[in-house]
């Protein structure tokens, strides 16, 4: 397997390395259970354990007194890991254009909604997801008003990658709160060293699995392939409708707030692409469940994609970037650069190679599965730690 690679220059060179592999076999958006009118999850049934993997015989840590807020840049990722551990969540819009109100409007109920949270539930721990920073900021506030600690869970997009502007204008925040934290959770190791070198701690964490069982993956006719993305910056849509033209034969379904797409895109779509919009948590389920393949695609190197997580966990067979990172951490998928013959060349790869490629998932699954039972214990211990 590839190892990680480092920032700055390496990235380049990273980036100039990407060719198209094939998969290699070494063996080896928010829901919860009390959202209200303004979608706030306002409180979470305590779940027993996950179906799916070891860990439904490992008990429950006693972490209630530990709590993820969240203010809706990827709800999924709090409440799962919230019900792994045991522990409270609070959620705020989840990111659907018709459920958001603007920014002022956001920030001032965030406000509102966090401090009350905190004051009631009163944990030891508050994990908060960044970005936005400000609810990081906020959070740490009312944590330090019943003397909690604060955990930082900072998304590649905090750190000013992925097209996010706002966060790349306000990394100043982000590492006068990182020195504040107990420690922050990170992606890759790369951003682990950018949090080191502010002076603060980090701890990679990836994706909890969610409750689904996964189903075997079975072809009907076409292959329908599933694009997952949000139309951001760092997403090459306009590549993967010019290789989608070029393939025919296959069938390629794009999700995403159809509000942020550029009307062009569509407008010009291939008549084997189609625009299925913003999916809540039980359609994009649903979706998963009736696609052949997954494809997520960034032009960070150091983005490891949520939704190439749950593709494993769901037993799709996987495209995705060819970084370095993403070929360690997915040595099943079909690796890809960005260009649109590349993309062709998987999208055909994955059309005649399919049943081979479904021979994969359990393994990639299973791979996953210990490494996210790895990352749960060291968790669990630090949680444990600061807790008590």
């Amino acid at each position: 397997m590839a190892q990680s690679i480092g920032r700055g220059a390496k990235f380049g060179q990273e980036r100039r390395r990407l060719t198209v592999v094939g998969p290699v076999d070494d063996h080896d958006e928010l829901e919860g259970a009390g959202v209200g009118e303004h979608r706030v999850d306002q409180g979470r049934e305590q779940l027993g354990a996950l179906a799916g993997g070891d860990h439904d015989t490992d008990p429950r840590p006693d972490l209630s007194r530990v709590a993820f807020v969240a203010w809706g840049a990827v709800g999924g990722r709090p409440v799962e890991w919230a019900d792994a551990l045991g522990a409270g969540c609070l959620c705020l819009y989840p990111p659907a254009s018709t459920t958001r109100p603007g920014a002022v409007r956001r920030y001032l109920t965030g406000t509102v909604a966090t401090g009350r949270f905190v004051r009631k539930q009163r944990p030891r721990v508050v994990i908060v997801t960044n970005p936005p920073v400000v609810a990081g900021l906020v959070t740490y506030g009312w944590a330090k008003s019943i003397g909690a600690r604060l955990v930082l869970d900072s998304h590649p997009g905090a750190f000013g990658a992925q097209g996010d502007a706002v966060a790349a204008r306000l990394q100043f925040v982000h590492r006068w709160l990182v020195r504040r934290s107990e420690f922050s959770l990170v992606a890759s190791p790369e951003w682990a060293d950018i949090v080191a070198g502010w002076g603060g701690d980090a701890e990679v964490v990836h994706e909890a699995p969610n409750r689904d069982e996964p189903t075997e993956p079975k072809r009907a006719g076409r292959l329908r392939i599933l694009f997952v993305g949000r139309f951001a910056p760092d997403e090459p849509f306009d590549l993967v409708l010019r290789a989608a033209a070029e393939v025919p034969d296959v069938d390629v379904t794009i999700t995403g707030d159809l509000d942020r797409c550029p009307p062009e895109l569509v407008a010009g779509a291939p008549p084997n692409v189609d625009f299925c919009g913003f999916l809540d948590p039980s359609e994009y389920r649903r979706a998963l469940e009736n696609t052949d393949v997954v494809m997520c695609l960034s032009s960070e190197p150091a983005s490891v994609m949520r939704a190439a997580y749950e593709a494993i966990y769901a037993r799709r067979p996987l495209i995705t970037s060819g970084w370095a990172s993403n070929r360690e951490l997915f040595a099943s998928a079909v690796a890809v650069e960005h260009r649109v013959a590349s993309l062709v060349g998987a999208l055909k790869y994955a059309d005649a190679n399919f049943e081979a490629l479904c021979g994969l998932t359990e393994s990639a699954r299973v791979a996953q599965m210990a490494r996210y039972e790895a990352q749960r214990h060291k968790l669990v211990e630090r949680l444990r730690a600061l807790v008590s």
